[in-house]
């Protein structure tokens, strides 16, 4: 078992001047990267210094990432602009997810996978996409508007629950991919969030969820709590969740019995960076509430078949 760090990312394609704004980059976006490959931080540290400082007026928050248009939140708080990001997911939604699927996603940030999971499923699929945070939210609304997904992407800001109601939600300090409805300790701002269940967000849809993803920082059994009808009569597919222990803890929760009702439903568990059945009893062993790593379970019902079936 070995768990997922920030350093397993996915290669993206940077569009060629915007890292700046206007026509600043136009002048400084080919000769940066021309000096780059020449040692421009070691042997040029008068222009490299300059272009740090215009950078840091001038910068682009907009990239061309696997060809979509997408904004990113003011300090790139995911390292999407680094070139890299979630490899083995990104991988994973390309193999399986297919046009016509119905996908939730609980905890969708800024949209990175809300706008790759919109192409897989086409015009003929659709994305409910749940982000509670408001500034994430209206930058996920702005990705999903500039791509032209708003015909197959539904956005709810919103926290994935096991009831109706309110919340605090707790922003992290540097990454939002860390923020919870459980404090950091040290937190960079609290403030009521909408909870909702998803027993009642597809209370009026007409079919199966073909892939449930949750990435909602330890708030997994919440959500499963919420769904208990819908996972008792349509159960979903598959299910692509992050498993933390320390997470699921800090929200009062318990790790062994989150993965384990999945199991007695009928799912079976794989990790998703090698592909391999979950040893839970391992897993729990490695992945402890004090050295707080995680990784990342797809888990597939025995009902699973094709959608239609």
């Amino acid at each position: 078992m070995r768990a997922a760090t920030e350093t397993e990312t996915t290669r993206v394609e940077h569009k060629a001047g915007q890292f700046y704004r206007g026509p600043v980059g136009t002048v400084l976006e080919p000769a940066v990267r021309l000096l780059r490959g020449r040692g421009l931080a070691r042997r040029h540290r008068v222009v490299w210094k300059a272009h740090r400082a215009v950078w840091r007026l001038t910068r682009s928050n907009r990239l061309q990432v696997a060809g979509h248009d997408m904004q990113l939140d003011p300090g790139d708080s995911l390292a999407i602009a680094k070139g890299w990001y979630e490899p083995d997911e990104t991988a994973w939604y390309a193999e399986h997810v297919r046009p016509g699927q119905f996908v939730v996603e609980a905890g969708a940030n800024i949209g990175f996978f809300s706008l790759q999971l919109a192409r897989l499923v086409g015009p003929t699929g659709k994305v409910l996409s749940f982000e509670p945070d408001p500034d994430l939210n209206a930058i996920l609304r702005r990705n999903v508007d500039a791509n032209g997904y708003g015909d197959r992407v539904v956005v709810r800001q919103a926290a994935v629950a096991d009831e109706p109601g309110e919340l605090t939600f707790f922003r992290a300090v540097k990454n939002t991919g860390d923020n919870r409805l459980f404090t950091h300790g040290t937190d960079a701002g609290s403030f009521p969030v909408t909870a909702v269940t998803l027993d009642d967000e597809l209370a009026g849809v007409d079919r199966r969820v073909d892939l449930l993803k949750m990435d909602i920082q330890g708030a997994e059994p919440l959500a499963l709590r919420g769904m208990a009808q819908t996972l008792r009569t349509r159960p979903p597919r598959r299910i692509m969740m992050e498993f933390w222990p320390h997470g699921i803890v800090g929200m009062n929760g318990d790790p062994r019995q989150t993965v384990q009702q999945l199991l007695d439903l009928g799912y079976s568990a794989t990790t998703l960076h090698d592909r391999a059945p979950l040893d839970l009893d391992r897993a729990l062993a490695e992945l402890t509430v004090e050295n707080q790593d995680w990784v990342n379970l797809v888990l597939e019902h025995e009902s699973a078949g094709e959608p239609g079936e």
